[in-house]
């Protein structure tokens, strides 16, 4: 990691690293590339004062209304389409209907009606999919459709 063997923390050696010593070292280095001290800089750089202002201001209706957030990703069997679900208990009145390429989930979410479809990252069988919701979370399991038809094509040579 160091040329030669040569590491800043010379006094503890390589297996014994302070972590005070190494975050000093950081904070040191980071000071002479920018000519002042890190957490100075964020403070007076706009893009970090933008963004503490972001992180602490709150979310209006329609931001809240937005936080239904959906997750797809696939394992070797499965697609799985989760959605972030604050209020378990209206779960029963969502809907759930998938076409081979995308899933679409509608339902009522703080009184207004929401829709939520995903392009689904492989194509999935009509049978053997089940919806759970656990923890907010509403999850949809999608079995992948692995008999896809093989059509030969014939290659004529044109001389």
């Amino acid at each position: 990691m160091f040329p030669f063997g040569k590491s800043p923390f010379k006094e503890n050696g390589f297996g014994k690293m302070n972590m005070k010593d190494i975050d000093q070292y950081v904070q040191q280095v980071l000071s002479n590339a920018m000519g002042q001290s890190f957490p100075q800089y964020m403070k007076e750089n706009d893009f970090f004062k933008q963004a503490h202002q972001m992180y602490n201001q709150p979310l209006s209706s329609e931001q809240q209304r937005s936080s239904l957030t959906s997750n797809v990703f696939q394992t070797h069997d499965e697609c799985i389409v989760q959605l972030s679900f604050p209020t378990p208990n209206k779960v029963e009145e969502v809907k759930v209907a998938y076409t081979p390429y995308s899933c679409t989930i509608t339902g009522t979410y703080d009184g207004e009606d929401f829709t939520e479809e995903c392009q689904l990252p492989c194509t999935v069988s009509r049978k053997g999919s089940k919806a759970t919701c656990r923890n907010g979370i509403l999850e949809v399991k999608l079995i992948k459709y692995t008999n896809l038809p093989e059509t030969e094509i014939d290659v004529h040579r044109f001389d």
